[in-house]
């Protein structure tokens, strides 16, 4: 007698849900895995466009240096005790030159006394002087017989805290700013040792005192109004 088949009970036609679960999960892998790709390009790409602009946009020395004229005999470069200057007295070199914009700007001329501040953007010390003595001005402490000029030298793209006009803008410094060259000729005529450094320049044209690195608000003070007084 023959053995009678029996039907097999598997289901057919019907989808294995453990089979179906492993393909979502490689499926969501696989976009996970396109879309981080994405990801990382956009982001490649966003970084070199900002660099490329950056590097067309950034300022070069020269860029930012502006030509000056000077008339008279140069310093001798400050040296030792500043109370023993051999410069106290002399006549101070006349610089003729320019504001970041611009404007014309001129130290050492005889008809007003003024203060000379010499600041390098790159130097840790006139990083940390260039705001207080803008708060002194503020503080209505600079006499209205004096003006406080700045200096911008030492010029140097290659240094921190470039450009210079974007620091002078960011601490508000309220004074005219006259900008060396690419020489720092300014510098140079005037003796400078070492940034920060001040020159005190009577209303008829002559040096009052000279000073390299930083000074109290209160010598400051004492200054000016030595000045003030003629």
């Amino acid at each position: 007698m023959g053995s009678t088949s029996r039907p097999s009970t598997a289901p057919k036609g019907r989808p294995n849900p453990r089979a179906e679960a492993k393909r979502a999960a490689e499926r969501r892998q696989r976009i996970v895995m396109v879309a981080a790709g994405i990801g990382v390009l956009l982001i490649a790409i966003v970084i070199a466009v900002l660099s490329a602009g950056e590097s067309g946009s950034a300022l070069s020395t020269s860029d930012v240096a502006r030509d000056v004229q000077v008339r008279g005999d140069a310093l001798p470069v400050l040296e030792g005790d500043p109370a023993a200057d051999p410069a106290v007295g002399d006549a101070a070199p006349v610089v003729r030159g320019e504001d970041f914009d611009g404007t014309p700007v001129e130290i050492g001329a005889p008809g007003r006394a003024q203060l000379v501040t010499f600041m390098a953007s790159w130097c840790p010390a006139c990083q940390q002087e260039l705001p207080e003595v803008t708060a002194w001005i503020e503080d209505g402490r600079l006499p209205a017989e004096v003006d406080l000029i700045a200096v911008a030298t030492s010029l140097d793209a290659g240094r921190p805290n470039w450009p210079p006009q974007d620091w002078f803008e960011e601490v508000g410094f309220p004074g005219p700013v006259l900008v060396d060259d690419t020489r720092s000729t300014v510098a140079s005529t005037y003796g400078l040792p070492a940034t920060p450094y001040w020159v005190a320049i009577d209303a008829d044209g002559r040096i009052v005192a000279r000073n390299a690195g930083m000074i109290p608000m209160a010598q400051l003070d004492a200054l000016a109004q030595t000045l003030a007084a003629g």
